[in-house]
């Protein structure tokens, strides 16, 4: 197989990958892993108790973060290990 003259560069991130992945997490990746999935689950047990007294509506709200936490996070190690 011929290589190529011209490498075509990586494609640009996304809008919604810009806006939910700083630069910084790409230096330090394991930390900032760490770090989402402390709060992933600090978000996952807040949404339970919350359920747990009753407030339905307001559970929902730390529980879509933590869904969103855990997406990004995914994100991150797929990105980092090659998927």
């Amino acid at each position: 197989m011929v290589a190529s003259a011209h490498p075509t560069p990586p494609p640009a991130p996304s809008w919604l990958e810009r806006f939910l992945i700083r630069r910084r997490e790409y230096r330090h990746p394991h930390a900032w892993l760490a770090f989402r999935m402390i709060a992933g689950a600090w978000n996952v047990i807040l949404g339970i108790l919350l359920l747990a007294y009753g407030y339905y509506g307001l559970a929902l709200i730390p529980l879509a973060g933590s869904a969103l936490i855990f997406w990004t996070a995914s994100w991150i190690w797929i990105k980092v290990h090659g998927g």
